[in-house]
Order: structure tokens, then sequence, then C-alpha cells
């Protein structure tokens, strides 16, 4: 979808619903740059918000009518209405239920609603890993804060709107992606203890390197249970090694207990042990702003999530491979698969200068590889969700 601007949002909704919007709420995508699969076995992660945002538009409704929600999406142009009893919300399939799944738990915790209508325009891609549906989740919660802010704290939404993709999405993810969209910090990113919840914000404003975002435009679907399997085996072997998460393991617990654990979960553990690890060095290589320990880092992450936790595939490997043939002679520090696997996109470390001519090369060498198209943007590490103010209207 072209890009539209909060203005042209803005005027879209006027268009429609015939009145102002009360208030417009940003939230980011993220990108991950190491701690893959790590969130829900309680490791490290590494995130930062993106420049590409999920815009709702909305205002109270004022025709009398039975209390509701009309939500309209600009991309699908889709319409849907919905009851605002919690008894009434069940999910249905449809992008809406993100929606619907955070005002579940907002009305669960006491907050009245009577009668909205919001629009909501994404320039997010939707099925590549960059998290599109926790953007539109946080983004859903921070409206509904503007109804009652003393119902959900700042603090509470990160949890609130992964139970929320737990219950109406059907998807057991860990808490990053909505505690990096609700809190990230502009020219920083998030270094996040998923055990403690307690994050600090690491600058990352080196002027000569950027983040390299490439969506090989295979969709990955994590309803199709290849997701949850992953997180089923992860926590049989904590069951086998005795642990509570595979956080209180180390690679020598695992390595001590291969024949027992068998094959499949031991290098689940592996995986995540080793993980856990390369995003603590990756840290420490990022204070010191060696871009080189960085991107190997980023590598061997890679290779740990194709070879051991098995969620790669051939198109992300083949990106990963070309970006390494490029190399540090052509600006390019490291690179590895984002998300939670099976399609999605790359994210690559790189001179920003060589930007261009890197894209260039990616797409030439996955176009002979694979004979597909990609996608790819630079992007640096974005603000978290909030209400935008109306001098902000055309920033984004």
């Amino acid at each position: 979808m072209t890009k539209k601007s909060v203005n042209e949002i803005a005027e879209e909704f006027r268009c429609r619903f015939g009145r102002e919007p009360e208030w417009l709420i940003a939230a980011p995508g993220r990108v991950n740059l190491i701690g893959e699969h790590t969130d829900y076995n309680d490791g490290f992660v590494l995130p930062m918000a993106i420049e590409r945002h999920t815009i709702i538009a909305a205002a109270s409704r004022v025709d009398n009518a039975e209390p509701g929600i009309n939500a309209y999406s600009l991309n699908l142009d889709e319409e849907d209405s919905f009851d605002v009893a919690v008894e009434r919300l069940k999910p249905s399939g449809k992008w809406t239920d993100y929606i619907e799944g955070v005002l579940a738990e907002f009305l669960e915790r006491g907050l009245v609603v009577e009668s909205l209508d919001l629009m909501v325009s994404s320039d997010v891609p939707m099925g590549c890993g960059l998290s599109s549906s926790a953007a539109l989740q946080v983004a859903m919660a921070r409206l509904l804060q503007q109804l009652d802010p003393a119902v959900v704290s700042d603090d509470a939404v990160p949890a609130l709107c992964q139970m929320a993709e737990h219950k109406f999405a059907g998807v057991p993810v860990g808490i990053m992606d909505q505690f990096c969209i609700a809190n990230a910090r502009q020219g920083h990113v998030v270094y996040l203890d998923c055990r403690t919840v307690q994050a600090e914000h690491i600058p990352f404003e080196d002027p000569h390197v950027a983040v390299l975002i490439v969506d090989s435009h295979v969709s990955r679907k994590l309803r199709s249970g290849a997701y949850a399997e992953r997180r089923s085996q992860c926590d049989e072997a904590c069951r086998m090694l005795g642990i509570e998460k595979l956080r209180d393991a180390d690679e020598d617990m695992v390595e001590a207990a291969k024949e027992a654990l068998g094959d499949s979960h031991y290098r689940r553990a592996r995986h995540v042990t080793s993980e856990d690890a390369r995003t603590i060095e990756a840290v420490a290589a990022m204070r010191q702003k060696n871009w080189a320990r960085f991107g190997e880092l980023m590598y061997n992450s890679h290779d740990s999530l194709r070879d051991d936790f098995e969620v790669s595939c051939k198109e992300l490997d083949t990106l990963v491979e070309l970006a390494k043939e490029i190399g540090s002679a052509g600006g390019v520090f490291g690179a590895r698969m984002t998300g939670g696997g099976f399609g999605g996109c790359i994210v690559v470390l790189i001179e920003r200068e060589k930007a261009d001519e890197i894209i260039g090369s990616l797409t030439t060498g996955y176009r002979h590889a694979t004979d597909k198209a990609l996608s790819a943007y630079v992007s640096s590490p974005a603000s978290g969700a909030r209400v935008l103010e109306r001098h902000e209207l055309e920033s984004l």
C-alpha cells in the first residue's frame, strides 16, 4: 500500500465518518537485530522500532446508536462491527481479532466503552516478521487508554497485548514485540530481559551504520502450528533438564544432557542457550561500535536458526548468503533472518552510504537464484507507540 500521511488518513476518516477524528495513534513495527525465539524462553532480545507505522484514527459516535465499534481498514477496504460486551467478543479469524482481543482485555479490567468509529492504515508489511499485528494491538491499547487512563497503565500494555494475541490469534508469542513497540525510543535499540521485563535503551546513532530490512516476499503464517511446536519443544526440553525455562540453562548443561534430550530437543535447547550468549555479546559489541563482531554474531545466529531451530527457508538462506558474498568490502557487516521464521525478512547491518549498491546486488542475486522479487528499505530506530499531536501530522 502507498504510504499515506497522517493528514491524509485524517481526511479519509472525515470522508467516511463525517467528522474529525478525536484521536490519532501511531504504533511502529519492529525488527529484531538478534535474540530470536529467546523471548518466550525468558531470555534476552535486541529489537528496535522501525520507521513504518500503523495509524488508528478514531472518534466517539454521536448518533445514539447501540453501543459498539465500527472498524475500517484502509489497506484491506474492509469494515467490521462488533459489540462492546466482553462476553460477546469471540475470535473470528478476521483482522479485527487483534482489535477485539485488546478490547476484551480492557473490558475485563473495567473499561466502559460506548460507541467508537475507527480507521486503520498501516505501512508495516503484513506477514513478514515485522510485527504488524503487535503494532495494531498496541495502537488499539493506546487508543483505549485515552477513554480512561486509570484502567490500564502504560507498564501493563505489553503484557495485556501479549495475552490478547494468545487468546484471540491463538499464537503463543513472547513479550518482545509488544514491549518494543510500546516502549522504544528514537535512536535507541531495546535490550530486553524477558524474564524481568526490564529494558535498557542503548544508543544506536552511528551515522555511518544502518539497518537494512529485506523482505523475501515469502509470507509466513504462525497459525500453521510450527511456531507453537517450537515453543512446546522448548518447554519439553526444560522438563527434561529439570529447569523452569531455557534461560536457566547454559551451553555446557545442554551439551551434558545431549543424549537424554534426544536430537530435536537438544538442538532446540542449544539454539536458545547459544542465542542468549550471542545477544549478550552483541550488546557489548554495539557499545564498542565493533560492527564487524556484531555482524559475525548475526551470521552465527542465522546458522543456528537454520540448523538447530529449523525455522528458516531457502529464500531467507539465499538472502543471507548473498549478503555474505557482498561482505565487508561491499559494506555488509552481517545478516540474519528475523522474526518467527518460515519466511518473512532478513535484517542486514550495513554501511549507510553503500545502501543503494547493496540493495541492487541483493535484488539481482535474489531474482537470479529464486525468480522472486524482494523489497528492501533502510530504517533508523524509531519511537514507540504514542498519541500524535497536531504538529506531528506530517512527521511520520
